[in-house]
């Protein structure tokens, strides 16, 4: 089990939590009583404690950063603009590759004749990958931070709307799982604390009430 998709302890106890303990025991605090007692003794492998997940935890942050890495360095550190968007961005980085959060951004390009691109992205995978050198089809966040070149959507994304190609795409990336519900709008799962959550920032579903939304504009 990898723990880095586990913020806290908490969240790594939940995840023992199955379908039947949440039909049959409604209280969530006796639910984690209940894995904890048990699990910590002979079921499923042994619960970890909570010394124990964070000392696992640690651990595997320091192999996050194997020999392919392009430094320490984060791109954000290239930023040399006052865009909203960006400084955001570089704002979130150090958190984002210690996986203590995840964010998905929205993005959207018009053509000259009004037609849409856009697309969800995982802001984590992509800043991950691009420091791997030589890895295929990484964006070049160093040219984005420096201005040199614009964050576009792509058919890799979690999801990818081409409007004038009339195209739609879906992709699971590392922290999110893409929920096939095609009468509701575009669902995410979380990898690491099973959250589902509507990307639809209009809409009133159960599912939008357990994310955080903000909205910020690029001037790029």
């Amino acid at each position: 089990m990898n723990l880095i998709n586990f913020n806290h302890y908490q969240d790594y106890v939940d995840s023992f939590i199955t379908i039947k303990d949440i039909r049959y025991l409604g209280n969530k605090e006796i639910q984690r009583n209940l894995i904890q007692n048990a699990c910590g003794k002979n079921c499923l492998g042994n619960l970890l404690t909570r010394e124990q997940f964070y000392q696992r935890k640690e651990k595997e942050l320091v192999l996050l950063k194997p020999r392919g890495l392009r430094g320490l360095q984060l791109f954000g550190d290239y930023l040399n603009n006052k865009d909203e968007v960006l400084q955001q961005f570089a704002n979130r980085e150090k958190k984002l590759l210690e996986k203590h959060i995840s964010t998905v951004v929205y993005l959207v390009m018009r053509s000259k004749k009004g037609l849409e691109i856009s697309s969800f992205m995982d802001l984590e995978q992509s800043l991950r990958e691009s420091r791997f050198e030589n890895f295929t089809g990484c964006v070049d966040w160093r040219g984005i931070f420096e201005g040199r070149t614009k964050l576009r959507p792509s058919n890799t994304h979690l999801s990818y709307f081409d409007w004038h190609q009339n195209r739609v795409t879906f992709n699971n990336s590392d922290n999110f799982r893409v929920q096939n519900k095609r009468a509701h709008s575009l669902l995410l799962k979380h990898v690491g604390d099973h959250k589902i959550f509507c990307v639809n920032a209009s809409c009133d579903c159960e599912h939008s009430k357990s994310v955080s939304r903000k909205t910020y504009f690029s001037t790029t």
